[in-house]
């Protein structure tokens, strides 16, 4: 069981979901995605949202609830259907959280509990791409986390052994891959059988303290003397696969239209914008995001790659990619080559729908502008589902 002083990092936030068949999909066999959007807020107690990264689904029209949670099984889903692992990393560093909980247990010579869980929090309408996990990896469960959300949980010792080989194998690219190297240390401690003793106990307990958000008040209290492992200092190194990003971007990225008041002939500037909202920590991945857009289209250079910005206030980095010809040149191509999913596969549909009009100069008709507004009344946390 996780408590909910394990799981800080995973904060529940609204979501909104429904199916879609894709054909064609580069996914290898994979027949349905799930349109989900991201909302809660990451790993960063500090950071803000702001309107660049989806918000406010709390606000959501929903018409069709899920029958899916009235099942008395979670898994609808057939095992042909699989992501590609590179995919899983990308949404994982975006949504996913390791934790290792510790709860009294009287039953134990050290008395106390250690259970280790893997762990991706998401709302209920987004239980399909929970499904495709669990049946990518062919490990965990699914099952509810209150009224309106789900989770995708691995806390046998077996089960997390595939985990672990995963993410050896397809390593994470964030800040993230400090908690997983910690995690993965308390692993080895507790298949070695150490946690059974009050050494080994405290070495996780040393661990913990640098994993996530730390201890928790109650065990501050009951073990004062420990002193945290220093963390693993973390290195951006590179983005080692397109369906990273893909997956990635499906977590924490943002499709978005600016509409703003202008001295034109309409008197409206339409900008089209892909962007990330990230803690500060990220800079070098939003730079070297940059960099990738670069290298893969074989380009000189990415027209406002110098648009990172740095907010000293929250914490925050915010990368904001806005050119039209690099929308149209390489964000617009990549995404439909490597298809991100979730509800803002919806928001990349309508995305691309506004640069068609841009493209074809109707933005500086009435008529297009007209289109264009109702288009963005309808995106992000306005999408009816």
């Amino acid at each position: 069981t996780v408590t909910s002083q394990d799981m800080n990092e995973s904060e529940m936030g609204y979501r909104g979901s429904k199916s879609e068949f894709i054909l064609n999909n580069p996914q290898p066999n994979i027949n349905n995605s799930v349109k989900e959007q991201r909302v809660d807020g990451g790993y960063c107690k500090k950071l803000q949202l702001r309107c660049t990264l989806t918000g406010g689904e709390s606000r959501y029209h929903i018409k069709n609830p899920s029958k899916q949670l009235n099942q008395r099984t979670f898994s609808t889903i057939n095992l042909r259907n699989v992501l590609n692992p590179w995919f899983i990393t990308g949404f994982a560093d975006a949504e996913a959280c390791f934790s290792i909980g510790i709860r009294p247990d009287a039953k134990l010579k050290t008395k106390w509990r250690v259970s280790p869980v893997f762990i991706i929090n998401l709302h209920k309408k987004d239980l399909t791409i929970l499904e495709l996990i669990k049946n990518t990896l062919l490990v965990g469960k699914i099952r509810k986390n209150g009224v309106n959300s789900v989770q995708f949980v691995v806390e046998s010792f077996k089960e997390l052994q595939v985990i672990i080989d995963h993410f050896d194998k397809y390593p994470l690219v964030t800040c993230k891959v400090s908690d997983y190297l910690i995690f993965k240390q308390c692993l080895e401690i507790i298949n070695n059988g150490e946690h059974l003793t009050e050494k080994g106990l405290l070495k996780i307990i040393s661990l913990k303290s640098s994993l996530n958000w730390g201890l928790s008040l109650k065990l501050i209290k009951t073990f004062p003397n420990v002193i945290p492992v220093k963390r693993l200092e973390y290195n951006f190194n590179l983005i080692p696969d397109p369906f990273w990003l893909a997956g990635f971007t499906s977590g924490d990225g943002s499709f978005h239209l600016k509409i703003r008041k202008a001295k034109t002939l309409i008197g409206y500037r339409v900008s089209l914008v892909y962007s990330f909202h990230l803690h500060y920590r990220e800079l070098d991945l939003l730079k070297g995001l940059c960099n990738y857009f670069i290298l893969y289209f074989n380009k000189n250079y990415i027209r406002n790659e110098k648009k990172v910005y740095i907010s000293e206030k929250d914490n925050s980095v915010h990368l904001q990619i806005t050119n039209f010809t690099d929308i149209s040149e390489k964000i617009i191509p990549f995404f439909e080559k490597y298809p991100i999913l979730g509800i803002k596969s919806l928001d990349f549909e309508d995305f691309k729908k506004v640069y068609l009009i841009v493209k074809n100069k109707k933005h500086l008709t009435p008529e297009g502008i007209k289109t264009i507004l109702e288009i963005k009344s309808n995106m992000t946390k306005n999408r009816i589902i």
